[in-house]
């Protein structure tokens, strides 16, 4: 039915390109820059903070010398997670369809659009990826056996214009993800956490950047340590339920996007007496993504 009646002619425009969309973005990459470089100033001044109880501890222990053995063997375990790359879940397309009731739509890849973000500090392992054409979204972050801190985000998405003046749009999925993630650490600090949820761009007619009425960040995991880590941990969902809702208007449009992102730290393992290590890794398809319009 959809190509019979495509959705684009809903719309009452053309789809905006790729690149219009794109620019809207900034004010988001602006605002997750700043997040990080925050966080990763805190994170400086608590290591500062703990190094000469450490060290202090590490002397009670024997010395240094006690320690490094330990610390050796958790850098070469932290390696071997490292190379353990993850592919996103095969996972069957629904048929993009209209459904009756308010007004709706399923919409399935190929999206209208693609986008990722990613910062480091200290030479972090960064890989993060978007295809609008099959869905996937992914990244993986690692601390690369140094003192490194590393955030990324990526998101598929598709144009909407509303077809009414004012409306309410309820948007939902269900993307499938494979994930896996670790902190190790001794006497040092490691962090790790990943998450997924919906964003949606306001747009003018013109094609201005006007606001996100939608930033939804659901955690599916985050955690501190300082003494030992939490481990090594991997998993999958077939189909993790995504919704959100917000008033429309048909004097703008909207970029409607799946997003997911993450964020690994850690002190390294060059100190003698201390070393933390993390990881952070999810690979996600998109089968597809619903608006109701009330």
């Amino acid at each position: 039915m959809a190509d019979e009646f495509p959705l684009a002619s809903l719309y009452g425009m053309r789809p905006a390109p790729q690149r219009v969309a794109q620019a809207g973005m900034s004010a988001l990459e602006e605002e997750l820059q700043g997040r990080f470089d925050r966080t990763r100033a805190d994170e400086k001044e608590r290591v500062k903070a703990f190094d000469p109880m450490a060290k202090a501890f590490v002397a009670s222990l024997g010395g240094e010398e006690r320690v490094r053995p330990t610390l050796e063997r958790l850098a070469r375990t932290e390696d071997r997670r490292r190379k353990q790359k993850l592919a996103p879940p095969d996972v069957a397309g629904p048929a993009e369809r209209i459904f009756t009731g308010s007004i709706g739509a399923t919409v399935v890849p190929t999206y209208n659009y693609q986008w990722t973000w990613s910062a480091q500090d200290g030479g972090a392992s960064v890989g993060v990826n978007a295809n609008r054409n099959n869905g996937a979204i992914g990244f993986d972050l690692w601390n690369a056996g140094q003192s490194a801190s590393a955030s990324a985000a990526t998101a598929v998405g598709f144009f909407f214009r509303p077809m009414v003046t004012n409306g309410i749009l309820r948007i939902s999925s269900n993307p499938a993800f494979n994930y896996s993630w670790w902190t190790s650490c001794w006497l040092a600090s490691a962090h790790s956490d990943g998450w997924l949820g919906f964003y949606v761009g306001r747009y003018t007619l013109a094609g201005g950047f006007d606001g996100a009425p939608v930033f939804q960040q659901s955690m599916l995991w985050n955690d501190d340590s300082w003494f030992s880590g939490a481990g090594f941990h991997s998993g999958s969902n077939s189909g993790y339920p995504l919704f959100a809702q917000s008033n429309v208007d048909s004097a703008h449009w909207y970029a409607i996007w799946v997003w997911c992102g993450g964020r690994a730290t850690g002190a390294g393992w060059g100190s003698p007496f201390s070393g933390s290590g993390a990881g952070s890794s999810l690979a996600a398809t998109v089968p597809s993504i619903t608006w109701e319009l009330f």
